[in-house]
């Protein structure tokens, strides 16, 4: 199975396809296969024209984190570090949730790296929508209201570490969450790169009002807000995230910001 040491973990990816790579973050207790939490139902869609390259953010899948805490910009650290390594050259990212929010701080602290960012579901600071939504990283919370939540993280998480790994890494995500992000709107004219911000109209974490402040703060920005739909639009709306993702890039391709 295809892993590289990267900064000080073992990480996991999967690679298909040829072209300009096309990184894909997932979300939050997300792994390479899940399709609600990641991007495996929409590598099909972009492989026969992009090299699709699925990560396993560290601490998450079968990627280890010998650190006792994540943070959205260690997670970054080790993309980029990834992209020096592979030797990608400058790459699309797409990012979900959690991913998301890493991809804008790549945006924001390692442009040089990047094409184009495309950012499902990101808030950019903790808002009183956000911080109601965070409450889905509880242990204990989920192993009474959620017992089958539990069995399947533990058989995407616990693989190659130790048997209940799966609530560390909660723990690990609630305290991230708890304090980041705390980007500005200063931080959010930092990226240069054109960027496609997408969420669903009831998305607690990209709700109407960090979309459209994101959107009026980054220099190159596009939106699009989907009717009656939630977080995670990339698996309940396929058929208008693939196609819309696919016409942002080839549309900026070839951009180059102004001097």
């Amino acid at each position: 199975m295809p892993y590289t040491d990267v900064n000080d973990i073992h990480m996991y990816f999967e690679d298909a396809g040829n072209g300009t790579p096309l990184l894909f973050l997932h979300g939050a207790t997300g792994s390479v296969e899940q399709a609600e939490v990641g991007w495996s139902g929409m590598v099909g869609f972009f492989k026969s024209r992009y090299r699709v390259i699925s990560i396993e953010h560290r601490g998450h899948g079968r990627t280890n984190n010998p650190r006792d805490y994540l943070t959205y910009q260690l997670i970054a650290e080790d993309i980029c570090k990834f992209i020096e390594l592979m030797k990608l050259g400058s790459v699309h990212i797409c990012g979900l949730s959690d991913g998301a929010i890493v991809a804008l701080h790549i945006g924001m602290t390692r442009p040089e790296l990047i094409r184009t960012l495309i950012c499902v579901g990101a808030n950019y600071y903790n808002d009183e929508m956000v911080k109601e939504a965070n409450k889905f990283a509880d242990v204990a919370r989920i192993e009474r209201d959620k017992p089958a939540l539990a069995i399947e993280l533990s058989m995407y998480h616990d693989r190659n570490k130790q048997p209940g790994y799966w609530r560390i890494l909660i723990e690990q995500l609630a305290k991230n969450l708890s304090v980041n992000p705390a980007y500005s709107k200063g931080d959010l004219k930092k990226i240069t790169v054109p960027t496609l911000l997408m969420a669903g109209e009831n998305d607690l974490w990209a709700n109407p009002n960090q979309m459209i402040e994101m959107r009026q703060n980054i220099p190159v920005a596009e939106m699009l807000i989907i009717n009656n739909a939630g977080h995670e639009i990339q698996f309940t709306h396929p058929h208008i995230v693939g196609p819309v993702i696919m016409d942002f890039i080839e549309r900026y391709q070839n951009f180059k910001p102004k001097e």
